[in-house]
């Protein structure tokens, strides 16, 4: 199953592009609507730019996928930018945030309430001691298929899949919500943010 998942994001990588933020995220219950996302980003609903209407660029796309909303940012990832869309994450939602920056560096952050995890590749060398599996949290049941995502210098060997496309397979099977050119091309709000 995972297999034919990563499979089809491997083919839709090219459009997606060099760098991204993509974050989904899902309530305990209930629905999160657009206007309540954005309300807990910060901001007032007011200052969105509604589908069929003008949309400037450099501002966060929102879709409503179910009873979650998606988050796209097109901009090269920074922690100002994902400091908004971290104001998803809390108790009674589950979010994931995967980005990917210019330099070719991935980051996952997984939160379900409290229980929080997060891998960066390449492996980050701030952390000597730990392993970085070990950081995974609520992604540790995806070890091995995110081990795969990664190539080993003292082994010299190559990584068995590509770590996006594992890391997008992980969040649709645990979301639900498949990032597709049927997402890719739904009618969306722009939050402008200018940072």
């Amino acid at each position: 199953m995972f297999e034919e998942i990563v499979a089809r994001y491997d083919a839709m990588l090219d459009r997606i592009g060099d760098f991204f933020a993509y974050t989904v995220t899902i309530p305990d219950s209930g629905v999160l609507t657009i206007d309540d996302a954005v309300r807990r980003l910060g901001f007032d609903p007011a200052t969105l730019q509604r589908p069929g209407g003008r949309q400037a660029s450099g501002g966060i796309f929102l879709h409503q996928a179910g009873a979650g909303i998606v988050t796209l940012d097109w901009a090269n990832p920074g922690s100002d930018r994902r400091q908004v869309t971290d104001r998803l994450a809390g108790e009674g939602f589950r979010n994931w945030y995967l980005a990917c920056d210019i330099e070719g560096n991935t980051t996952v952050y997984v939160r379900y309430g409290k229980a929080e995890g997060h891998l960066e590749h390449p492996e980050p060398g701030y952390i000597p001691f730990t392993h970085w599996t070990d950081h995974l949290g609520p992604l540790g049941p995806y070890t091995d298929l995110l081990v795969a995502g990664y190539d080993s210098e003292e082994a010299e060997a190559q990584a068995e899949v590509d770590v996006i496309s594992a890391c997008l397979a992980v969040i649709e099977v645990e979301s639900g919500i498949r990032l597709d050119e049927e997402l890719l091309d739904s009618p969306r709000s722009v939050l402008p943010i200018s940072m």
